[in-house]
């Protein structure tokens, strides 16, 4: 079987990768706040419109993200509000949903196209919904485990089952930060030299073969 042919785009791509990297997870390091901000606002409006009864509000606090509950708390147990002077509430983490964002634009910036700035845009406009959708699985994801039959069993709402609730907290936590950003730049970059020189190069080991 003869070598596989030498790929210029992909050997030039994977050197720009691992220059962009660390730039780009920097840069998203100390924009996290302002990165966040608009799904947290977002995860606000709707887990308080949904869970009215369990959720007061998702805030800031310097640098972290609370979700703070409508119960108060007493030896670190949601407690009636009226039985507790300290509200019940526990922090989240946006940044384990968002570091797609850095990783989409390493991609994106290491692929050599015509244009770079329209088209980074609109991937980060599509990645925020994953974003928004994966922050509010995380939030349920908490009040499950923390409020237990209070947030579960309360009448007249509609609340997925817990093996949803955790299903979807795997799958748009665990998985769907990595695929998406991957997926986004593919369907964006099918079109490059990076895209052909790659599917030429196995027609050709195809033919050969």
């Amino acid at each position: 079987m003869s070598p596989l042919p030498e790929n210029r785009h992909l050997r030039q791509f994977l050197l720009f990768v691992f220059a962009l990297i660390i730039p780009c997870f920097a840069l998203w390091t100390v924009a996290a706040d302002m990165v966040a901000m608009p799904v947290v606002g977002l995860s606000n409006i709707i887990l308080g419109n949904w869970f009215p009864y369990a959720v007061d509000s998702i805030i800031f606090q310097n640098s972290d993200v609370y979700l703070l509950t409508q119960f108060g708390e007493a030896g670190g147990r949601p407690v009636p509000a009226e039985q507790s002077e300290y509200q019940f509430g526990f922090q989240i983490n946006p940044a384990i949903l968002s570091y797609s964002l850095p990783f989409y634009a390493t991609l994106h910036f290491a692929t050599q196209k015509d244009e770079y700035l329209t088209s980074f845009l609109a991937g980060v406009l599509i990645l925020y919904p994953f974003i928004l959708f994966g922050l509010v699985s995380l939030c349920m994801k908490d009040l499950m485990v923390n409020l237990g039959a209070l947030f579960m069993e309360h009448p007249g709402v509609f609340i997925p089952n817990g093996n949803v609730i955790g299903l979807l907290y795997q799958l748009n936590v665990l998985i769907v930060p990595t695929v998406a950003p991957i997926a986004v730049w593919a369907w964006q970059s099918q079109n490059t030299d990076l895209f052909t020189s790659i599917l030429g190069t196995r027609q050709e080991v195809a033919e050969e073969a």
